[in-house]
């Protein structure tokens, strides 16, 4: 499916990878299906970047259910994942514009 994704917003995996700075070799092997529970980031990232919901994307990757179950710690990046999967897609674009403004601030 993200293949289709991509490949319907013209998109070649180098420019996914100059995009969201993850290597064109691991995309590929996201989209292969050999890396089976890709990072929620680079899913949140790639639904972003391909106008997929996060939350489909997040379930058929498996982690819905393993990160509601996980230990709830503020340190750990499994508390982030899960809080944002308890957003709507409303709440989750904002939080998006707001993590992609920190960074632009960040890198001027």
């Amino acid at each position: 499916m993200l293949r289709r994704a991509r490949e319907h917003r013209g998109l070649k995996l180098r420019e996914v990878e100059r995009r969201i700075g993850r290597s064109s070799a691991y995309l590929s092997q996201v989209e292969r299906g050999l890396i089976r529970q890709p990072d929620p980031a680079v899913l949140l990232e790639l639904a972003d970047l391909y106008k997929l919901d996060f939350m489909t994307l997040a379930n058929w990757a498996g982690w819905t259910g393993e990160l509601e179950g996980a230990a709830d710690s503020r340190n750990s990046g499994s508390f982030l994942v899960r809080r944002v999967l308890e957003l709507d897609d409303r709440q989750r674009a904002e939080i998006l514009s707001y993590i992609e403004k920190l960074l632009h601030e960040r890198r001027t």
